[in-house]
């Protein structure tokens, strides 16, 4: 029987992880809908960010905040980068897609791996301390964790409904020939939604990696999470990115407690295989 400050604890850390689940997820959906290809590189990208803000912060010695801003926006260019000569030139492409991709992800490992070890690392605390909610502990960390995932969701969603780029994202996701007609630049909304989705990746990253624990392969588990939640909450819906989240990341902190963790393994597999026959679509997708 799982004891109640056990489960307060399980709740606490399934929160959080939701919240970094949902940041790498967001920018993985946005690439997928819009450039319409499956970024597998997107995990190392998320682990190229908590090493930036690792070393930024310990071996620099730079303020973490000041690190993870700093981690955004050299993530951020990454993926203009690595869009403009790498991906732009393989839309259309699904096999060469994978395969290029599939490439990068060893030589960014192998990148991470040289450069700092195989060894674990942390980045230092974010905000040391507890916050008392009610009668529940929260720290500081997890609480900043959750508030940040919040705000940048709500920007996202702000941008891609209110701004004229925004707009025009998802017009080139719903027709690009049509958005091409209005004078719409496809290149340009790729560029955007690659580094938009680039740096989420880089915040998770490195929340994950000053919260838990980073290491030259966490990326994998990143990737896996991210298509695990696209698959539940549906292709393209930002709604179904956060329900999804929130699915897999209780589901990571609360089974593993209750009933060990093999069935923490499989227990998502099996909830995908069950939306996949009732509802192939996801939860909030579009046939």
């Amino acid at each position: 029987m799982i004891s109640g400050s056990a489960f307060v604890a399980g709740l606490i850390n399934g929160v959080c992880l939701s919240c970094i689940y949902i940041l790498i997820a967001l920018g993985l959906t946005l690439i997928l809908s819009i450039m319409n290809i499956m970024q597998f590189a997107h995990g190392e990208i998320y682990m190229i960010g908590a090493f930036v803000t690792y070393y930024l912060s310990v071996r620099m010695e730079l303020n973490v905040f000041l690190a993870m801003f700093i981690s955004m926006i050299v993530v951020g260019i990454l993926g203009l980068i690595l869009e403009r000569l790498i991906f732009r030139q393989l839309l259309g492409k699904f096999m060469e897609v994978v395969c290029v991709a599939v490439g990068l992800m060893l030589i960014l490992q192998t990148g991470a791996l040289l450069g700092f070890g195989p060894t674990e690392k942390f980045i230092p605390n974010i905000l040391p301390g507890v916050l008392n909610i009610l009668v529940w502990p929260v720290p500081y960390d997890r609480a900043v964790a959750v508030l940040v995932s919040i705000v940048f969701t709500l920007i996202l969603f702000l941008f891609l409904k209110r701004s004229k780029y925004g707009q025009a994202i998802i017009a080139t996701a719903q027709h690009r020939e049509g958005a091409l007609l209005q004078g719409i630049n496809p290149n340009l909304m790729y560029a955007m939604v690659m580094a938009i989705g680039s740096a989420l990746a880089a915040v998770a990253g490195s929340f994950a990696g000053a919260i838990f624990i980073l290491d030259p392969f966490m990326g994998g588990t990143a990737l896996m999470k991210g298509i695990l939640i696209i698959v539940i909450g549906g292709m393209g819906s930002l709604l179904g990115v956060i329900i999804g989240g929130i699915i897999i990341g209780l589901s990571d902190a609360l089974i593993p407690i209750a009933f060990g963790s093999a069935p923490a393994v499989i227990a998502p597999l099996i909830l995908i295989m069950l939306i996949l026959i009732i509802r192939p679509e996801g939860l909030f997708g579009h046939e």
